[in-house]
């Protein structure tokens, strides 16, 4: 099962689906679905920051699909792209870093 995060997460929204969220992955979720997402603020980036560190605390690895490129870029210049999505800095989410063969 998949949390999927509703078209607008912005600040007015923000707590809503923050408590959303972090129920479901209080309920064992792993996975949250961004795709549907229309318009966001730094808010989202905030909401998945504290999913990740709820998902910490339990024990799981939440991966976040899906996401929407203003996000992915804000956490790249916040610096916390690996925290959010799992990555190495500087990689893209959904993007496999190249193979090296040696």
């Amino acid at each position: 099962m998949t949390f999927l995060v509703p078209g607008r997460v912005l600040l007015d929204d923000a707590a809503q689906i923050l408590a959303r969220g972090t129920a479901a992955v209080a309920a064992g979720e792993r996975e949250v679905d961004l795709g549907a997402v229309t318009s966001s603020d730094s808010s989202l980036l905030a909401c998945i920051l504290a999913w990740q560190r709820a998902a910490r605390a339990a024990g799981i690895t939440l991966s976040i699909i899906n996401a929407p490129a203003r996000v992915r870029g804000l956490a790249m210049l916040y610096g916390v792209e690996q925290i959010a999505f799992g990555l190495q800095p500087g990689a893209q989410p959904g993007v496999q870093p190249p193979a090296f063969n040696h």
